[in-house]
């Protein structure tokens, strides 16, 4: 995702709001476009008149401080705003601006170590999902901007620093643009399709790391093929993948839609329910993948077919170590002229070989070049 320029002057903040909020605009659901009413949804501008002179001094005066700069130029182009981010709803104004230990007063005793930072923050949001946007002004940068801060419910702390209010509103608009891309809702597509196909390339190669990169970036454009594949690369290189196959693969449609029901319940329904069972994670997949059928399982290329029916054969012996040196040297000859298909996942998978699929094991699978005698 591009950087996104940090503005500072008013005139900076109204193109840089301007344009938040015609992206906004663009791929919000109906429910908050109906929230937001017809003024503003044909004006494009969620946000106020901007704040003179006279009600900046007046908030200067009252907090007894000086306001950081960049602060100061949102509130001269907005005094206030509407739909700051994923989690922001609303933004504080001249009027109700003010410290958290006057207005949250509870939140400065937390019993941890930011209670100092806490006690002496500015609270410049408002209505938000159980969480704070804070700027301090014991942390002030050579030209003049006040370290930002976020805190939620979520974090067990503070979240991440920011050098300043604009660099925390920027960071929050690109969590806006990959969160609703990742839903399906993408600002820029193009180009996601050329950065799945390069990542499966890479896949085969053996790059994992580098697919991973050009899937997830696929992903950030809405790609469902993307989001898939990456997860795909997780089965083999992350412990917590039953956690991605939940939450990136079955709780978003777009992507189920992507590859298909039938391949999503073939290929990583398995893997999920070996983690976690029960009735609540068989509720998820029907709710995810309705009654869809299984897929038609692709045939491996018949050389690897018949080396796992040997690695399968020396398994239920109890050589196990045989077994998984014929998986070794099949594994470098697997290919698949499928799109979707980018490593063997059968062997995470079937109720033989799969006991031999050590992590270890696992990551050697995916970092492995693949149809190298082809």
């Amino acid at each position: 995702m591009a950087s996104i320029d940090r503005p500072r002057t008013a005139e900076q903040w109204r193109v840089f709001l301007a344009g938040y909020g015609a992206d906004f605009l663009r791929i919000a659901d109906a429910d908050r476009l109906d929230q937001l009413g017809d003024e503003r949804r044909a004006s494009g501008w969620l946000g106020f008149a901007g704040a003179g002179e006279e009600a900046l001094a007046a908030v200067e005066e009252r907090i007894g401080m000086t306001l950081p700069p960049g602060y100061r130029g949102f509130l001269q182009a907005s005094d206030g705003w509407l739909e700051m981010g994923p989690f922001v709803w609303t933004m504080r104004t001249t009027v109700d601006v003010g410290w958290l230990r006057d207005i949250e007063p509870d939140m400065c005793d937390l019993g941890d170590e930011d209670d100092e930072l806490l006690a002496r923050a500015l609270l410049v949001s408002a209505d938000a999902d159980a969480c704070f946007w804070l700027l301090d002004p014991g942390d002030v940068s050579s030209n003049g901007e006040w370290a930002a801060y976020v805190w939620a419910s979520w974090y067990p702390g503070l979240g991440d620093r920011f050098d300043s209010f604009a660099d925390l509103v920027a960071a929050e608009r690109e969590s806006f643009e990959e969160l609703n891309a990742r839903d399906g809702r993408a600002l820029n597509p193009a180009g996601a399709a050329e950065l799945v196909a390069d990542g499966r390339r890479l896949a085969l190669r053996g790059d994992a790391e580098g697919a991973v990169e050009r899937f997830e970036a696929a992903a950030r454009k809405g790609s469902g093929a993307g989001q898939y594949l990456a997860v795909v690369l997780a089965a083999f290189l992350r412990p917590d993948a039953h956690h991605l196959i939940r939450n990136d693969v079955l709780a978003h449609p777009h992507v189920v839609e992507a590859v298909g029901a039938g391949r999503v319940r073939v290929e990583l329904v398995p893997l999920l329910l070996r983690r976690e069972s029960g009735a609540w994670a068989q509720k998820i997949v029907t709710k995810a993948l309705g009654d869809a059928a299984d897929a038609p399982v692709p045939p491996e290329p018949p050389e690897f077919a018949a080396a796992l029916e040997r690695a399968r054969e020396l398994a239920r012996r109890g050589d196990t170590e045989a077994a998984w040196s014929v998986v070794v040297a099949a594994v470098p000859r697997w290919h698949s002229d499928d799109p979707l298909r980018i490593a063997p996942l059968t062997l995470l998978t079937d109720p033989v070989l799969s006991p031999l699929v050590t992590p270890q094991r696992a990551a050697w699978i995916a970092t492995t070049p693949k149809g190298v005698d082809r």
